[in-house]
C-alpha cells in the first residue's frame, strides 16, 4: 500500500534525523497535491516548504540533497530522488516476505523485484520497518525474482522456452493468462452446472 505502515522510504534506509524524516514526510503527504502541478507527483518550491514545515531552512534541504534523498528542479522546487516505486534504492524496488499471506501484483516493467531468504515475526507496526531493515534489507537476505521464477508463478513448465531478454520475458510472462488458473476456474465451473 502506497506510504503504508510496512512502507519503506529512503529516508528510513539513509540515516537521518527525526527532524529529516518529518520534513520527508510532509513532501511526501503534498507532492501530489495539484496546487503543486498535474504531475502524479510534483516539486515543490521552497516558498511552500518553508509554509508547509515551521522554520524550515534550506541548508536542512542542502543536507537531504547531500543524502542523495532529495533534489532541486530549477525553477520548481523540491522532489525525492526515488519519486516511483518502481525506480528503486539502490537497484532493489520492492521485496516481498515469502512467508506473506498476500503480496502485491509483480509487475512487469523489468524493475528489480525480489524475495526475502529469511522470515522474521513482529506484530509491532512501530518496530516493523527497522526489524525489516536489521534482518532482510542490511544483510541483504534476499534473491531476485527471475524470469524463471516468474513463468513458473504463471504455471508455465521449466521446459518452456522464454525471451533471452528477462525483462521482455518479464512483460510477456506479465501479460500472460495463467492456464491453472483457467484449468481450476473452468473445472469449478463445470463441476457447479452439471
Amino acid at each position: 500500500m502506497r506510504n503504508g505502515q510496512t512502507t519503506i522510504h529512503s529516508w528510513d534506509l539513509i540515516e537521518t534525523s527525526d527532524r529529516q524524516k518529518q520534513i520527508c514526510d510532509i513532501i511526501l503527504k503534498n507532492r501530489r497535491k495539484k496546487i503543486y502541478g498535474p504531475k502524479d507527483g510534483n516539486p515543490i518550491p521552497l516558498a511552500a516548504l518553508q509554509q508547509l514545515i515551521d522554520d524550515l531552512q534550506e541548508s536542512e534541504l542542502n543536507q537531504l540533497m547531500q543524502k542523495r534523498i532529495l533534489r532541486h528542479i530549477e525553477n520548481q522546487g523540491y522532489e525525492f530522488v526515488n519519486s516511483k516505486i518502481s525506480s528503486g534504492i539502490n537497484g532493489v524496488a520492492k521485496i516481498y516476505l515469502a512467508h506473506a499471506q498476500a503480496i502485491a501484483t509483480l509487475t512487469a516493467t523489468g524493475n528489480q523485484i525480489f524475495v526475502a531468504t529469511k522470515s522474521f515475526s513482529c506484530q509491532n507496526h512501530q518496530r516493523y520497518k527497522q526489524e525489516f531493515i536489521n534482518t532482510i534489507y542490511h544483510p541483504q537476505n534476499y534473491q531476485e525474482i527471475t524470469a524463471r521464477d516468474t513463468a513458473r508463478l504463471q504455471g508455465f513448465p521449466d521446459w518452456f522456452v522464454l525471451h533471452k531478454n528477462p525483462s521482455i520475458a518479464k512483460k510477456q510472462l506479465g501479460n500472460a493468462v495463467p492456464v491453472p488458473v483457467v484449468q481450476a476456474i473452468a473445472k469449478l465451473l463445470l463441476n457447479f452446472w452439471l
